[in-house]
């Protein structure tokens, strides 16, 4: 009997991983349908500020810049989710690429999630907003100053 008690349990085991598999299988294609979505609607939104842009030069009507500047607000807002969920899609395949190093395995099951364009001051490597701490040198990612906590960002200079 301890035969079949061994492969019961070993059948078991397989199940588990089977399901685990196909449970991460699953949050990836979700994560992947809402980027799809989002970026639909990013290029809705950059039509939409096109056709304004055009109706304002071409054809004179009155665009005002406020309008102008929420749509743009809008469209980076959309590019700020999409780079959240583009990095949770990265870190859902590091858990389950078997060639990932260690380190980059322990960040994802840590759930530590680099906040899209914002960087350590020191080593400039990818940072998040939440962290205290570079998660690569150490160097503290929040300043003091009169008691209060403020971020320092490091955001990319567009040239």
């Amino acid at each position: 009997m301890t035969i079949f008690d061994d492969v019961f349990h070993g059948i078991g085991r397989e199940v588990e991983k089977v399901q685990a598999r196909s449970q991460e299988m699953l949050q990836g294609y979700n994560l992947n349908a809402n980027v799809r979505d989002l970026e639909r609607k990013r290029t809705a939104k950059l039509l939409e500020i096109g056709r304004l842009v055009c109706d304002k030069y071409s054809r004179n009507i009155n665009i005002t810049e406020d309008l102008l500047k929420e749509k743009a607000d809008e469209v980076t807002a959309l590019e700020h989710e999409i780079g959240i969920l583009q990095a949770e899609m990265d870190s859902l395949k590091t858990q389950s690429d078997p060639n990932a190093a260690a380190s980059a395995k322990a960040e994802a099951k840590a759930g530590f999630n680099p906040t899209p364009g914002y960087e350590c001051p020191r080593c400039h490597a990818p940072a998040s907003r939440e962290k205290s701490f570079c998660p690569v040198c150490g160097e503290p990612l929040k300043k003091s100053s009169n008691g209060s906590d403020d971020i320092i960002d490091v955001e990319p200079e567009n040239n």
